[in-house]
């Protein structure tokens, strides 16, 4: 990504006088050469936010986020799989850099390991929810996108929780892409599945009041 990619200059919701740029700790992720933002940026811009603001997920997303790690380390044979989680950084092409909340890989060789970002392609990548600023790219075109470009990288399967309309979708180029309530059990691999509402229903976590 070039630097005027980085710092872009904030035009129609900062007024004139107050214009600035666009500082790189704000980009999310890098889509087709395009800077996304987190969600809540323009407020950090305002100062009516920090950054350490935006940048968390809400307890409720964790929760989800955590029940569905939780379920892999119990259940997925760890002398085949990694499970990685907590936003990995994945370089698919120089105009694209993407994040992942969960991806499990093979099990990976000490020379895969780096302080970089993985330039390999997970087995299955979870995504719990759409965190990017929605002004740049409308959040439908958002999951399309970033979803293929997960797939065209060697990816076999891709999972969205969307907590906001309570459903999950499921990608895979073998087969059509099928949205489904989180009523239902959802194969990750090997026979493990999970299911949202069990797991809430469980808790006594009821998403309504949430």
């Amino acid at each position: 990504m070039s630097a005027a990619e980085k710092m872009l200059v904030l035009e129609k919701d900062v007024p004139k006088k107050a214009a600035r740029k666009i500082p790189e700790y704000l980009v999310w992720e890098v889509l087709d050469g395009q800077p996304l933002y987190r969600r809540g940026y323009k407020d950090v811009l305002r100062k009516l936010k920090t950054i350490e603001e935006i940048m968390g997920t809400s307890s409720y997303q964790s929760l989800i986020g955590d029940y569905i790690t939780k379920l892999l380390h119990r259940q997925l044979d760890d002398e085949k799989y990694d499970v990685l989680a907590s936003e990995i950084g994945v370089h698919l092409t120089k105009k694209n850099n993407l994040s992942n909340d969960i991806a499990i890989y093979p099990l990976l060789s000490a020379d895969k390991i780096t302080k970089k970002y993985t330039d390999y392609p997970a087995k299955i990548v979870i995504e719990i929810d759409i965190d990017i600023d929605s002004s740049v790219m409308k959040d439908i075109e958002y999951l399309n996108k970033k979803t293929q470009k997960l797939l065209d990288f060697g990816i076999e399967k891709v999972i969205w929780v969307l907590t906001n309309i309570k459903k999950v979708m499921v990608a895979t180029n073998a087969n059509d892409w099928v949205m489904v309530d989180w009523t239902r059990d959802i194969e990750i691999l090997d026979g493990i599945s999970f299911n949202i509402q069990a797991f809430l229903d469980k808790r006594g976590i009821n998403p309504d009041l949430i």
